[in-house]
């Protein structure tokens, strides 16, 4: 009676830990999913509120939606509606942001709601990181004097 107990109790965790692992792999495994750390911030050009998080999550682009996936065993899912992105990719030191890579990316989205967020990946993930703005991968122009009026 006691090995019956035990199986109609481990039974159906046994089935929620599969289903749990298969929605896992199959999320993580999809062609555009990358791995990156996102963190709030405020206005552009100013220093952040937060710092960056210690744990990496899975990320990926529907459309103009940044869905971010975190934990394996009870997944949350979160969507970040994207307006634009306000400045092209930049590089960050693998001392600003840790474990993705010697040289990751960073690039900072404004939100629908008004607010802006920032988004790290490895410089391998540029393809997926910029998603549907794909003028963000591209560098800006140099910097450089201001362009004088023709005649002078």
């Amino acid at each position: 009676m006691a090995e019956l107990t035990l199986l109609v109790v481990l039974l159906p965790l046994a089935g929620f830990l599969l289903a749990a692992a298969v929605r896992h792999v199959r999320f993580c495994s999809a062609a555009s999913t990358f791995r990156c750390k996102v963190r709030r911030v405020g206005a552009p050009r100013r220093s952040p509120l937060e710092a960056w998080p210690r744990r990496r999550v899975r990320a990926l682009w529907v459309h103009d939606v940044l869905l971010l996936k975190r934990g394996a065993l009870f997944p949350r899912l979160t969507a970040l509606p994207v307006r634009i992105p306000e400045d092209a990719l930049r590089s960050a030191g693998h001392r600003e942001v840790r474990r993705l890579g010697a040289d990751p990316l960073v690039i900072l989205l404004r939100l629908d709601d008004g607010t802006f967020a920032e988004v790290a990946a490895r410089s391998e993930d540029r393809r997926h990181l910029v998603g549907p703005f794909v003028a963000a991968a591209l560098p800006g122009p140099p910097r450089g004097d201001r362009e004088r009026p023709l005649g002078r």
